[in-house]
């Protein structure tokens, strides 16, 4: 971990918490920190040219999403594994099963509202090739799940992960092709909410969410073979 995968420089124009947790998420993730690497907040500090109070929040965030986990005085990287994906995949679907199911139930419209929103940015960053923005707009779609589902119970699971989630999609979405075709999956989505037949809205999320969790794995499995090779 000699060079703290690149430590990405922080600047001020964002709070500094912020900015290292994303960092060091996005290093985690990519496998550029490895599973056991050593994280030590005097050295990230001046890696990323801050104070040790940026660092020891990122720290203590990282730690409640379980991507690393507390060793002595310092912190040790614990990743995700190909099992550790599919059972936060799995997570998920249960989540927007019940989200969504409720949204057609107790709130469609405000859903819907929302969900129109996501998408038409999801189809202006299509036709851009902007794949960042695409990605923020595909985990504004699925977050408008549980806004408006009403159940502030399931909001707080998923605002635990949706960073994790966050980040795997801006990951990943550059092997979307073509993009437009993920914005068709999301209408569909959509469509299927606001008519209301619980059966179809399970089997929507399923779809859907699997889909996104093959592609991440195969991402993962290539970022591997590229490091071994």
């Amino acid at each position: 971990m000699e060079d703290m995968a690149g430590a990405r420089r922080i600047t001020r124009a964002e709070a500094l918490g912020a900015q290292v947790v994303s960092a060091l998420r996005a290093d985690i993730l990519t496998g550029d920190l490895q599973p056991g690497d050593l994280l030590v907040e005097a050295s990230l500090a001046e890696k990323f040219e801050v104070s040790r109070g940026p660092v020891r929040d990122a720290l203590r965030i990282l730690s409640g999403e379980g991507l690393i986990a507390s060793s002595g005085r310092s912190f040790r990287v614990v990743g995700l594994d190909e099992k550790d994906l599919r059972d936060l995949f799995a997570l998920r679907e249960l989540l927007e099963i019940a989200a969504a199911q409720q949204c057609a139930t107790s709130n469609p419209e405000g859903f819907r509202q929302v969900a129109d929103a996501a998408l038409e940015d999801m189809r202006n960053a299509a036709a851009n090739g902007d794949t960042d923005a695409f990605a923020r707009a595909d985990v504004a779609f699925h977050s408008a799940f549980f806004s408006a589902c009403g159940n502030r119970r399931l909001l707080a699971v998923w605002e635990q992960h949706v960073p994790t989630f966050a980040e795997l999609f801006r990951l990943t979405t550059a092997l979307d092709e073509p993009l437009s075709r993920s914005v068709e999956w999301h209408q569909q989505m959509l469509d299927t909410v606001m008519g209301k037949d619980a059966d179809s809205i399970a089997a929507e999320v399923h779809k859907l969410v699997v889909g996104g969790e093959e592609q991440i794995v195969a991402a993962q499995r290539q970022l591997l073979e590229q490091r071994n090779s």
